[in-house]
Parts: C-alpha cells; structure tokens; sequence
C-alpha cells in the first residue's frame, strides 16, 4: 500500500512514510514520488481505539491518527479523535478486482476517489481548502492479499502538520 498527499506532505507524513516502508505498504504523491506502508487493532462498536496499533489496511472511516514512524515500531498509532492527531480516516474503498493497474493508474485512481470523497466530507473542493489530503493506495505486491490488498484509504489533517484535536467532518476549512 502507498500513500501519497495531494498537495504538501505535513511534516508527520515523513514518519508514516516510513511506517509504511517498514511494514510493506507504499507511499506515493502527485509529483510522483513512490513510498511504502503498515499492522492491526481492536476497536469498539463506537470505533474507540483499545489498541493503538494498526496497518493502513486495516484503517476505518472515522479513526484518527498520529504515526510513530520508529524501526522498533513501525505500525500506525490509533487515537481518540478529542486527542491531538496528525491524521483523520475520512473514506475508504476497495479498487476493481483483475490485474494489477500499475502504480500510476493505483494513485490515480485513489486520488480521484478521495478528492471526490474530500468534498463530501470536509464541505469545500479540496482545491479551496487549507486542510492536507493524503491516501494510501495498493502496490503489486499486495494487490491479491485477501486483507485489503485493493484498498484506498484517504486522510485529511491540518496544514503543517498542526494537530487537530477534533474530527474535521463539515469543518468547511
């Protein structure tokens, strides 16, 4: 799995980067650049956090983040949305089954999806907002995993990796 940032990378993105890296998803962004990504947790009903954490494809719409990024722990951390967090899970989708796209076709896929899902969500075009996106996508390695192999996951956080300490669901920013 990749993730890629449709504007800027925040500055924790470097630290999912290398979460992801580390764990065998991939990371990637407009300018074209290739990355890698993430592990597993157990949520409540009300999508509480009571492990912290998990692997990209294992995330849900309505989680929120923040990334440890070390070697001796490279998995995503899950957090209560009240706490400051560098990310928010804002969609989620499972790409066609059949061959692999190849990784352009991945992003570009999982870049339309979220931009359109970023509107839905947030309540302004992304292009009009001062919020971050970025999204994880497949890679070929993955691609027939029965885990989540084809997933999309797209992120939303505050510009310049300023933590946000609430969802950003209609914020309009």
């Amino acid at each position: 799995m990749t993730i890629a940032a449709a504007k800027h990378l925040l500055p924790p993105a470097a630290l999912v980067i290398m979460a992801a890296a580390l764990t065998g998803c991939a990371i990637g962004n407009d300018d074209g650049a290739p990355p890698t990504g993430p592990a597993s947790a157990e949520r409540t009903e009300a999508a509480q956090v009571t492990t912290s954490d998990v692997a990209a494809n294992d995330l849900h719409a309505g989680e929120c983040m923040t990334d440890s990024g070390t070697a001796a722990n490279p998995a995503i951390q899950l957090l209560p949305c009240t706490e400051p967090h560098a990310f928010e899970v804002f969609a989620t989708k499972e790409l066609p089954e059949g061959d692999y796209p190849g990784v352009g076709e991945a992003d570009a896929q999982a870049q339309e999806f979220c931009r359109t899902e970023f509107l839905s969500f947030v309540g302004v075009d992304y292009d009009a907002s001062s919020l971050e996106l970025q999204y994880f996508y497949p890679v070929e390695s993955e691609w027939n995993d029965d885990d989540g192999g084809r997933t999309v996951v797209c992120l939303v956080g505050n510009a310049g990796g300023a933590p946000a300490t609430e969802t950003l669901r209609d914020s309009r920013r």
